[in-house]
């Protein structure tokens, strides 16, 4: 399954509703959302005129089904959200230095 980041430039912005449709989500939980800080616009004062990141769509949506799964509040759920990106990015770094240190190992060998 390719992401919507794959498939659309890096500079590409969704409006509220777009983002709401290719979240799932009601305009209602969208606003809590914004409100709470877990989807940030990039431009824009009010809905009608808030544009978002593409790559917003894929946190909306976990943060979606965190809060109807788990049923927690809304300071939990952007702590619960900010540690998943952040365990997300270590395994990734984690990642990067395994292979380096495999390219180190090898050399070394040879």
């Amino acid at each position: 399954m390719m992401l919507l980041s794959e498939i659309h430039p890096a500079n590409f912005q969704l409006s509220f509703e777009e983002l709401c449709l290719s979240a799932n989500v009601s305009q209602q939980t969208m606003l809590a959302f914004v409100q709470h800080d877990i989807a940030v616009p990039i431009v824009g004062a009010q809905p009608q005129q808030w544009r978002f990141h593409v790559t917003c769509v894929k946190k909306v949506q976990k943060a979606a089904r965190l809060y109807s799964d788990l049923d927690i509040d809304w300071a939990d759920l952007y702590l619960v959200l900010n540690l998943l990106d952040e365990i997300e990015q270590l395994k990734n770094e984690n990642k990067q230095l395994k292979q380096r240190l495999a390219r180190f190992v090898e050399s070394k060998d040879n």
